[in-house]
Order: C-alpha cells, then structure tokens, then sequence
C-alpha cells in the first residue's frame, strides 16, 4: 500500500514477506503516513509530502501501468473513515491475524536407552537449543535420530519449521574450485566472512589498460551454491568497496558487471615475492612454491580482493600493485614473461566483514543450509602441492 504520487521510490527490502499470509496496514492522517506489515513498522526515513485530494481514487491488486504489480491474494479488506491509534490498530491487526490457519508445528521428541539420548524431530524442520528458553541457536547439520550431548546441567531443544526472525549462531559455508578448493564461511551474526584455501596461491601480473593488479582464477571448476555471489551482490559496502579497488589497480573495470570485496590478511597469512628471473623467460626454474626463490614481504598494508565478473560467473582473487609497490622495489621478475607469472604467491587465508540487512540475512537462512563453523581468525591455509607452472 502506499499514497501514490505517479512516482514510485525504493524502500526497504519486505521480501521477507513473501510467500507468508501478512496483515498489511496504512495509516495516514493530514500528515503523516505510516505503513505496517503483522504489526511492525515499515517506515524508511524521509519526509514525504502528504496531500491527499478529496475522493482520491483507491487502486486495488494489480496496477499494471505502473510496472509494479500486486502477485497474492487479498482475502479481506476493511477501509475506515477516521486514522486510528496505535492501540486501535493493534485490535485490528489482531483480529484479521487470527484468520491465518497455525500451521502444524513440527514434533519432537527425546529417547534414552542403556548407550545415549537421541532427539527425533519433524522432517523439513530445524533443531534449535537453548540454556535458559531466552535465546536460541541452531544446531548446525542436526538430523532426526542424532545423538546429543548428556555432559551439560540442562539444555533445551525445539524444533521449528518457519521463521519470522534469523535465529542465533548461523553459519553457511560452499566450495569453490580452480586446480583445488577454496572454501568461504559466512556467519549471519557478526556478518565476518572467512575466505581458506590453500598455501602460495601463485598470481600474475596485469597491466593492460594503465591497470596495475596481480590476479588468479578462483572458481573455473566448481562454482560452489551462489553464496558468494549472493553476499557481493547484497553487500551494503558494495559501493564503496568497488571505488577503493579503482584506485588501487583495478583502473578499468568500472563497469556494473564487476563486484569486489576487500579482505585482511588472518594471522598466518604470509605474501612472497620472487626475486630472480629464469635464464630463459617462461621458465619456472626460479618460482618453484616453498622454495628459497621467494621472500616473505611485510602485509600488512597489502589490498586483497577477491572480485567477480558477473557476465561469466568467474570469481577471482587479486593483489593490488600500488599496494605492493609501496613494499617491494623492484618488482618481482615472475618466470621472466611480461605478466610475471607466479611472480606474487599468496595464502589464501583471509577474512571480512560484509553487513547484510535483516531481510537479507533471513532470506539467506532460507536459501543455504547451516553448517558448522569451522574457521576463525587462527585459521590456516592449508598446504597443497602445486602442479608444474602453478
């Protein structure tokens, strides 16, 4: 619903409604306007002009000359003369919430016998637990029949199927591939986002265009589930994030298809740089991974992205040059060639921060199952034995 100018503005996301039978109210006085979607209140920022003409005409469902249209079904309308309270609104509310069918809720159970405590529950539902009924968490990979612990004084658990709100404690994680895995966690909570893989990643240089960026595939066998291109695509730092990188090498790649995010290096990330070209260029000779051809560099002030072509799907993880400029003097020979491959090697053992709204992060709970986190800022990359030029 909304007081309609011939103009339509972006608000906030209410895709958390979709799919869910929802009481919708407006409420609109001589100056003001207030929209409410099962009692909470929608309201962004602002200060829209309210002037409401005499027996304005209400539209109602679809209004398909404005290439916004309604998709449901309306099962009750109720128009009143006056612009109600707070309180008068809430019996309303109340009232038309109490035609919504409770769904079933999902069964649960506990068994015990002479070896352990097994918890059965609902198919297509969540285990959640608690230590004081207040605050719930999921229980990452739970599964009907599990085992749960009996070393704890008491711990609670129900089961639940829909959520108007993202529990506590999710975690979502995928795999990407190119040669080997990388991995990316992903916790809803605290929004860090934790980036494995493995040690020495090689990188070449690129210069074409007046950039300056050292560059390598991420995901050209494995894709993983869409949970890193859903985060770069719903990043709030997005924008910002995108002009840092512009400046810091990625001089030509302002198109809307390009998407990056910025990482810090964890605690045993290391950086090297080789310092000795082969005799013949495009040899390896002198790039060999974990080898003496390297030195470790300072990374402390290094930009790393990964960043992602959406027009291809490819994922990539890259090192600024005036990043490393400002370190390294002269720059790394690499295998002699002009993109110096291999000339930068890095762990990929890095982290971020990306914050999400909270129909976002609900979105997200319902699209990718929780997993156990497994990464943390004493993560490592892992190690990996490099085939021949890699």
């Amino acid at each position: 619903m909304e007081q309609y100018n011939g103009t339509t503005y972006a608000g906030d996301d209410i895709t958390a409604y979709d799919r869910v039978p929802t009481v919708w109210s407006t409420v609109l006085t001589a100056d003001s306007h207030a929209f409410y979607a099962n009692g909470e209140n929608l309201n962004v920022g602002g200060t829209p002009s309210n002037n409401i003409k005499a027996n304005a005409a209400i539209v109602i469902g679809a209004y398909s000359s404005s290439g916004y249209d309604f998709v449901g079904e309306v099962e009750q309308l109720i128009i009143f003369g006056s612009a109600f309270s707070d309180a008068d609104r809430k019996l309303v509310e109340n009232y038309l919430l109490s035609f919504i069918p409770i769904p079933d809720k999902p069964e649960i159970s506990i068994e015990k016998d002479l070896d352990a405590v097994k918890i059965k529950f609902s198919e297509n539902s969540y285990l959640l637990s608690s230590n004081d009924l207040i605050e719930w968490f999921i229980v990452p990979g739970a599964s009907s029949g599990m085992s749960i612990p009996t070393d704890k004084d008491r711990v609670f658990y129900q089961a639940a199927s829909e959520f108007r709100k993202t529990p506590a404690g999710i975690v979502l994680r995928t795999r990407i591939d190119t040669h080997t895995w990388r991995e990316v966690q992903y916790h809803l909570d605290t929004g860090e986002l934790f980036f494995i893989g493995e040690q020495t990643h090689g990188f070449d240089h690129y210069t074409s265009g007046g950039n300056d960026l050292w560059w390598c595939y991420m995901n050209t066998s494995n894709r993983g589930s869409g949970l890193i291109e859903y985060l770069m695509d719903r990043n709030k730092n997005a924008v910002s994030t995108k002009a840092k990188a512009l400046e810091n090498g990625w001089l030509t790649y302002n198109q809307s298809f390009y998407s990056f995010l910025e990482f810090k290096p964890l605690a045993a990330q290391n950086t090297f740089v080789n310092h000795t070209a082969p005799k013949t260029m495009g040899e390896s000779d002198t790039t060999e991974a974990y080898t003496e051809d390297y030195n470790v560099i300072d990374n402390s002030n290094i930009f790393y992205v990964i960043y992602r072509n959406s027009n291809n799907g490819n994922i990539y993880s890259g090192v600024g040059g005036p990043s490393l400029n400002q370190v390294v003097d002269p720059l790394p020979p690499g295998d002699g060639s002009s993109n110096r491959d291999n000339g930068v090697r890095a762990d990929i053992a890095f982290k971020t921060i990306i914050p999400l709204s909270d129909s976002d992060k609900l979105e997200l709970f319902n699209k990718f199952p929780p997993q156990k986190a497994i990464y943390d800022d004493n993560s490592e990359a892992y190690y990996y034995v490099h085939p021949d030029g890699l």
